[in-house]
């Protein structure tokens, strides 16, 4: 019995995703395919673009997301948000981005135009707990998201549920057995 319930522990593992933006091109007339990199929302909130003729770090590879704000969801969720390579040009309101779970607000961060760096930086997430959707608050002259990083959370799988139940029916066997003999 014991046998049996081991070999239904299955592994739940986490994986990182980095969404790079580098396996899209212009053909795609400049926008980014709902569910691009696990989350949906690219195409109302901005387009794809190249570093052309800007600095960036190399490692950024020379693609990116341009935007003005908007509502990214993702499509695992509930994942954890780790950062992005982010940048913002103008100050002309508030800038801040926000992390939401089950429709409730969960972290918000403003982000102040006279600290930021001219390149794209890491914007670290500043929350460790569970997401389901991001909302940036850009400025009339947009916002760069690029190497967008997040984990998708283990989910518990059916067969902890079926290891438990099955210790619990091997005592209950094993519980009759000594009633009878």
């Amino acid at each position: 019995m014991f046998a049996l319930s081991f070999g239904t522990i299955a592994p739940t593992f986490a994986s990182q995703i980095v969404v790079t933006f580098e396996d899209i091109g212009p053909s795609t007339n400049y926008q980014i395919p709902e569910g691009y990199g696990g989350i949906s929302g690219w195409e109302s909130t901005g387009q794809w673009s190249d570093y052309y003729g800007s600095s960036h770090s190399p490692a950024l590879g020379d693609h990116f997301f341009h935007g003005w704000g908007g509502e990214l969801s993702f499509d695992s969720a509930p994942v954890i948000f780790e950062g992005t390579y982010y940048n913002f040009w103008g100050s002309d309101r508030e800038i801040s981005y926000s992390l939401y779970y089950q429709g409730q607000l969960v972290y918000n961060e403003a982000l102040n135009p006279t600290s930021q760096p001219f390149d794209p930086y890491w914007l670290a997430s500043g929350y460790s707990g569970l997401v389901d959707k991001i909302y940036f608050y850009g400025t009339s002259d947009g916002i760069v998201i690029d190497n967008l990083t997040y984990t998708t959370a283990p989910v518990p799988l059916p067969g902890a549920a079926l290891l438990f139940g099955s210790i619990l029916a091997g005592f209950s066997l094993n519980a009759s057995r000594r009633k009878v003999g």
